[in-house]
C-alpha cells in the first residue's frame, strides 16, 4: 500500500525551481492551512534579568576630614531631608584647633590692616618712605591669604559662611559643628551614632536625591547586535511598562556567557526601587513580519517557509531576527506577501526530498 501511495505522489507531484506543484485534491487531503504573515513594528529581544540601579550622581556622601564625635543626631534612616537641614552636631580636637587658628589669623589680619592704613596715610603725606607702604601691603596680603585658608578649611569641615563670620566677628569658639544636608533627598545610609567617634574615611550619611534611575541587563550578543546608544526601546518590567532609551552599551562582551551589558534610562514618572531585580521583556522599533514557529523548517542550514503560489507552494528563505512564544519575527521580504503554510509543513519538507527532523 505504501508503494502505491509513493507511486501516486511521483506521478502527480512535480518539484522544480524550489516549487511544489499540488493538485486541489492533494491540498484538500493533506489539509494544509495557511496564514499571511503579520506586520510587526516592534522586535522583541526576549526576556532577561534586569536590575534597577542608582546613578552615582544622585548619591551624596557626607563625611568629615577629621576624627569627630557625634554629640546630637537629628535624623533617622530613610528620612527625607531638605537642603540646609541639620543632620547632626559633632565635635573634635581638630575642629577646635582650626577655630583657634582662624581666630589667630583674624586678629593678625586686623592688626596688619590697621598698620597698613596708618602707613598708607603717612606715605601719602610723604612722612615715611614709600617702601614702608609696599612692605605693609605685602604683609596685609599674606595675612589675608592665611585667614582665607583657615576660613576655607572650616567650610570644608561643614561650617557655613554665617558660622565662619560669627567666629571671626565674636572671636568665640564653638564646641560643636552642625552638619547640614547639601541637597533635598532621602537618607539611604546612616552610620552616625551618638557618642560614636568617626574616622575621616567614614561616611556618616548617604543621601539620595530624586532623579532618573538606571535599568541594567546582560543581553546575549545575538540579541543585542542591532542595539545602539540613544535607541528608543520599550520595556515591560513586572507590572510596569514604559518607553525609554539606551544610555550605554558595554564596548566588550562577557567572555563567560557571551553577553553584553546594556544600560537603560528609567523615566522619572516610573516609580521603581533601586536594587529591584526582576525579569524584563525588551523590544525596539523595527518593521518586521511575524509568523508562526510551526511554519519554519530547517533546510540545508537555512530557515525555510512555504509560500503559497498559484500551482502549490514555493520555498522561501527567511531571516529570523527574534522570537516570542509561538512566533518568529523575520526580516521583511516581498516574497512573503502571500500566505504561508502553517500546518503539514513536515509533508511539504518530505516532498522536496528532505528528511523530517
Amino acid at each position: 500500500m505504501q508503494k502505491i501511495f509513493k507511486l501516486i505522489i511521483v506521478l502527480t507531484l512535480i518539484v522544480h525551481a524550489n516549487e511544489i506543484v499540488l493538485t486541489p485534491t492533494q491540498l484538500k487531503n493533506w489539509q494544509i492551512k495557511t496564514a499571511k504573515p503579520q506586520v510587526a513594528t516592534a522586535l522583541p529581544l526576549g526576556e532577561c534579568i534586569a536590575q534597577v540601579a542608582t546613578p552615582p550622581s544622585l548619591l551624596t556622601t557626607i563625611s568629615l576630614p577629621f576624627e569627630a564625635n557625634v554629640k546630637k543626631l537629628f535624623v533617622a534612616s530613610f528620612q527625607k531631608v531638605k537642603v540646609g537641614e541639620i543632620l547632626a552636631e559633632v565635635t573634635g580636637t581638630q575642629w577646635i584647633a582650626t577655630q583657634q587658628e582662624t581666630i589667630t589669623h583674624a586678629i593678625a589680619y586686623a592688626q596688619k590692616e590697621q598698620s597698613f592704613k596708618r602707613k598708607e596715610r603717612l606715605c601719602n603725606e610723604k612722612i615715611i618712605p614709600q617702601k614702608e607702604c609696599i612692605l605693609a601691603k605685602a604683609q596685609l596680603k599674606a595675612a589675608k591669604t592665611q585667614l582665607d585658608a583657615s576660613k576655607a578649611l572650616l567650610i570644608s569641615y561643614g561650617a557655613s559662611q554665617s558660622d565662619v563670620a560669627k567666629l571671626i566677628n565674636n572671636l568665640e569658639l564653638s564646641p560643636t559643628i552642625a552638619l547640614r544636608s547639601p541637597i533635598d533627598g532621602q537618607i539611604t545610609a546612616l552610620n552616625a551614632k551618638i557618642g560614636k567617634s568617626s574616622n575621616p574615611t567614614d561616611a556618616l550619611f548617604v543621601i539620595l536625591q530624586e532623579g532618573y534611575l538606571w535599568l541594567e541587563a546582560d543581553i546575549e550578543v545575538s540579541r543585542s547586535s542591532h542595539l545602539h546608544e540613544g535607541q528608543k526601546v520599550s520595556i515591560a518590567l513586572g507590572e510596569k511598562a514604559f518607553d525609554t532609551t539606551i544610555l550605554q552599551l558595554a564596548p566588550t562582551l562577557n567572555p563567560n556567557n557571551q553577553t553584553r551589558h546594556v544600560r537603560f534610562l528609567v523615566p522619572q514618572d516610573i516609580k521603581l526601587l533601586s536594587g529591584l531585580r526582576s525579569s524584563a521583556t525588551i523590544s525596539y522599533t523595527l518593521p518586521t513580519l511575524k509568523i508562526a514557529k510551526t511554519s519554519v523548517i530547517n533546510y540545508e542550514g537555512d530557515s525555510i517557509v512555504f509560500v503559497q503560489s498559484p500551482k502549490g507552494f514555493k520555498m522561501v528563505k527567511v531571516k529570523i531576527l527574534g522570537e516570542e512564544v509561538g512566533s518568529y519575527f523575520v526580516a521583511k521580504d516581498e516574497a512573503l506577501n502571500a500566505p504561508i503554510a502553517t500546518t503539514s509543513v513536515a509533508i511539504l519538507k518530505n516532498l522536496i526530498g528532505a528528511e523530517d527532523e
